[in-house]
This record gives structure tokens, C-alpha cells and sequence, in this order.
């Protein structure tokens, strides 16, 4: 989906009194009225990100409080309200430091969204989501959020400030299916993300995270979990708390052993590559997983163990062929090597079994001719 920015900037846009506020947004009312509606339409036709600045945004909250005509009938702001109304994917883009020589911080300014009312995708980077309210429509509408390098709580943004302690007692998104949080500095995974009850897809790639805690089994709907380069050690009985997680990527974490993951059984996809795994029997423990046809241990030292790749596929039994061990499924000798070293256990199981079944057997004689011969003494 390609990006448009908004209007062009305006030069240090110092908008902490009455008139820059309504300078920046006559600006951009100007410009709205001139090519606002023609750029929804090329929108509507080839989906892209309509982008504001936070001190944009700023600017028309403060002025919509104002209730103040404008005088040029061509920076009518209704032109800008009507946009705000129609755009569908929303971006906003902030910026570190302050604004020019001012001391005003760029990403400390509040604004509401209330005005959106029909946007599928919002993208805030380079943001403080805590700055950001009137969400109320945007919950009802979006599909799609995305967040970087703008939050350290989910909850910043999901609450809204709310004081609420039971995040069930705030309205839903309604209608969200993806939602990406990466590259942000979250540590933990707060229980306002119930919200995102319909979510599917969920990134939370490149943050901070130790423990996933026990938020996400409440998400029924969530399919696809990212949780590449977070600082995961540990990985405990997690079928309790992912359920139908069928694409899962643990990529450049700290974990060693993975024998937690052996009860996903709706798994079809995991990456574990850039991990600590060096352990055979770890690497293995995801044989029994009957839908899992993906599995990455790219860059882990378990690579660096004699035949490390057929005896992968060989925890697979009789589905070896399916799979795609880092990237690439079974060659010719591969295959040839595991089918033979799955023929000899079989028939090695076979054994053990006719042995126990002929040991019991015998048990059985032993015991009915024991008790013909203690029925004879007794006569």
C-alpha cells in the first residue's frame, strides 16, 4: 500500500497560540479543498496512506474547539472535516527533538481523532500513542493498525487513558483482523489486547518481550503470531495460551529448549531460526505436530550435529516428506537415508511388540497351568 504525504510541511509550524493554530489549519484546508477529493479518489482505486503530522492533527483539534468561521471561503475548513470524514487509510508521522528552535517537543502535543470516521488502516510511527484520543469510530471501523517506534505499554494506546481497570467494559474493535506492533519497546503483553477480539494477525516483533503471560488464549481468532527478536528465554506449556496459532515466528530470541511447543497441534509454520538450540532432542520435539510443514532452525547450534537434517525429518515418521526444513525439503539421498531408518523402526517395533505378546502369552499359560496343577493338589 503506498504512502502519500499530506500537504507539504509548513516551516516550523509554532502552533502553541490561537493564530499558528488556525494558520496550519486554513493551510491545510487550502489544500484539501484544491485536492482532497481527487486524491480520494485515485485512493479508492489503488489503496494508499493518506499522512498527517502530529502537530497537523494538533492544529485541528484545537481549532474544531474554537467553533471559529474561517474568512477565505477556499480555507473553509469544512473541506478538511468532509476529508477527514472519507479517508480510509491514515497515517501519522512524528519526529524526535523539538520543533525547529522552539521548545516545543514534537511528539508531546494531544490529538483526537474523533473526526475519522470511516478509516480502515491507521499507522502511527515516530509517535507517543499516548497523545492520541477519540478513537470511538476508528474502533468500530478498522481493520488494520500499526504502531512503531511510538508506544512502551499496549495499553497506551488500546485504553485510551481511561481509568477503567477491566478492559471488558470498554467497547471493542470491531472489525480488526491485523494488527502490527513492532519495533516498539513493549515488555509485556497487557490484558486491554482482549479488545482486539477479532484480530488474526498479530506482530510484535523487535520489542521487549520475556513472557507472553496468559492474554493471548482469550484471542479465538488469532491464526498468525510474530514474535521474532524479543528476548524470550523461556517457552512453557504455551498451548494453553495461543490455542489455533497456525504460522508462529520465534526468530532471534534466547530459547534452548522448545518442548512447550509439542501440543500446538494446529501449527503449520515455525521459525526458531537465531535461537539457542543445541540439543537434538530438542530440536526434534516437534515430530508429533501432525499439521506443521514449515520449520526453520536456521543459526542455531544444533546445525553443527551429524546428520542433523535427517534426523529432523526422521522425528516426522511417515509425514518427512511434507516438511521444509530450513527452506528446503528432502533430496534424493535424504529421503532414501530416513525411509530406510523409518523401515528398521518399524521393524524394530514390531519386534518389541511380538516379544511382549509372546511374554504375556507365556505369562497367561504359566499362570492358568499353576492354578490346573493347585486345583489337582487341592482334590
Amino acid at each position: 500500500m503506498e504512502e502519500k504525504r499530506a500537504v507539504e510541511e509548513v516551516e516550523e509550524p509554532l502552533v502553541q497560540d490561537q493564530f499558528e493554530v488556525h494558520s496550519v489549519v486554513d493551510d491545510l484546508a487550502e489544500q484539501l479543498g484544491k485536492s482532497g477529493e481527487r486524491w480520494l479518489h485515485a485512493s479508492a482505486a489503488k489503496p494508499k496512506y493518506f499522512e498527517f503530522t502530529p502537530i497537523e492533527l494538533f492544529a485541528v483539534t484545537e481549532r474544531m474547539s474554537l467553533a471559529e468561521p474561517t474568512h477565505e471561503l477556499s480555507a473553509d475548513i469544512a473541506h478538511l472535516v468532509e476529508f477527514l470524514h472519507c479517508v480510509k487509510n491514515l497515517k501519522v508521522r512524528g519526529a524526535r527533538g523539538y520543533i525547529g528552535t522552539s521548545n516545543i517537543v514534537w511528539n508531546a502535543l494531544p490529538f483526537s481523532l474523533h473526526l475519522c470516521k470511516n478509516v480502515l488502516a491507521l499507522w502511527f510511527t515516530d509517535c507517543d500513542v499516548k497523545m492520541v484520543s477519540g478513537l470511538v469510530n476508528i474502533r468500530k471501523m478498522a481493520k488494520r493498525i500499526v504502531v512503531h517506534y511510538s508506544m512502551k505499554n499496549i495499553e497506551d494506546l488500546l485504553l485510551e487513558n481511561s481509568n477503567v481497570d477491566d478492559p471488558n467494559l470498554l467497547d471493542r474493535w470491531q472489525r480488526i483482523e491485523e494488527v502490527d506492533f513492532s519495533f516498539n519497546d513493549i515488555v509485556s503483553i497487557h490484558s486491554s489486547i482482549v479488545l482486539l477480539k477479532t484480530m488474526q494477525r498479530l506482530n510484535l516483533s523487535h520489542n521487549k518481550i520475556v513472557n507472553i503471560g496468559e492474554q493471548l488464549q482469550h484471542l479465538a481468532f488469532l491464526t498468525e503470531l510474530d514474535l521474532s527478536h524479543n528476548a524470550i528465554e523461556k517457552i512453557d506449556e504455551w498451548h494453553t495460551k495461543l490455542g489455533n496459532i497456525k504460522i508462529l515466528n520465534l526468530a532471534g530470541n534466547k530459547i534452548a529448549n522448545i518442548h512447550g511447543l509439542r501440543k500446538l497441534y494446529s501449527l503449520q509454520s515455525l521459525d526458531l531460526s537465531e535461537n539457542a538450540i543445541s540439543e537434538m532432542e530438542s530440536a526434534t520435539a516437534v515430530g508429533n505436530l501432525p499439521l506443521l510443514e514449515k520449520y526453520d532452525l536456521r543459526g542455531n547450534p544444533v546445525l553443527n550435529t551429524i546428520e542433523y537434517r535427517t534426523r529432523v525429518f526422521e522425528s516426522f515418521g511417515e509425514r518427512f516428506t511434507e516438511i521444509a526444513l530450513d527452506g528446503k525439503k528432502t533430496d534424493e539421498r535424504e529421503r532414501d537415508t530416513v525411509a530406510v531408518r523409518l523401515a528398521l523402526q518399524k521393524a524394530k517395533k514390531e519386534r518389541e511388540e511380538l516379544a511382549k505378546l509372546r511374554e504375556l502369552q507365556i505369562g497367561e499359560r504359566i499362570r492358568f497351568l499353576s492354578g490346573e496343577e493347585h486345583f489337582a493338589r487341592s482334590v
